[in-house]
């Protein structure tokens, strides 16, 4: 009985530990996703044509969420219902 008290333990043992080895399939290096593909240079265009900004003009931003909407997906607010 003792003795296969022992092997039982002994097996689990080697069973848990050899999960801990670093050699076989699953030690193998894997690549860097980061490190395959090369980002393009960042940008800075010669000329910026960007309209000055106007003291107190509505910010875009704050808008009616359904305007913003209904401008994404229309180009622009729906015409009001008729009578």
């Amino acid at each position: 009985m003792k003795r296969k008290y022992i092997l039982t333990v002994a097996t689990l043992a080697f069973a848990t530990l050899s999960g801990c080895g670093s050699t076989g399939i699953l030690d193998r290096q894997r690549p860097d996703e980061f490190a395959v593909s090369r980002a393009k240079p960042i940008e800075v265009p010669a000329q910026f044509n960007l309209p000055a900004p106007t003291p107190d003009a509505p910010r875009p931003q704050d808008g009616d969420i359904k305007e913003q909407v209904l401008d994404a997906l229309f180009g622009g607010t729906a015409p009001a219902p008729r009578p």
